[in-house]
């Protein structure tokens, strides 16, 4: 389970990094370039402690290939509505109910990310 995991984690970080050198927009530029460091940080609390409670990383073929695309600034807010929604929906059936401090990392950064939702919404 880890690297399906992992994987999210490290392609919705990339993926906004991508985003942050595309956007035409300073105030989305400004704001992802934050929520990388705050992901980067918040990625690797969350990591770390799974790998303490459940092993170390399995990657295989299936859930070891990262992609990434472009996203042009309409499309921007829907990244990260996307990665809100994994981390509310399937991140959870990934866990066990016991695994609250897992939980609490994903709750801040789903917070991350819906800050970085509404600084958007800036000119």
């Amino acid at each position: 389970m880890s690297g399906e995991i992992v994987n999210l984690m490290l392609t919705l970080r990339n993926q906004v990094k991508i985003y942050h050198w595309e956007t035409m927009q300073y105030s989305r530029h400004k704001s992802t370039d934050k929520l990388v460091d705050s992901l980067d940080e918040s990625i690797d609390k969350f990591m770390e402690v799974y790998f303490g409670k459940y092993g170390r990383l399995n990657l295989n073929q299936r859930n070891g290939t990262i992609r990434l695309r472009n996203y042009s600034d309409d499309e921007g807010p829907e990244l990260l509505k996307q990665a809100v929604e994994w981390l509310s929906t399937r991140l959870p059936k990934l866990l066990s109910s016991k695994d609250t401090d897992l939980l609490n990392i994903r709750d801040e950064i789903v917070a991350d990310l819906n800050q970085t939702l509404y600084l958007f919404t800036f000119q």
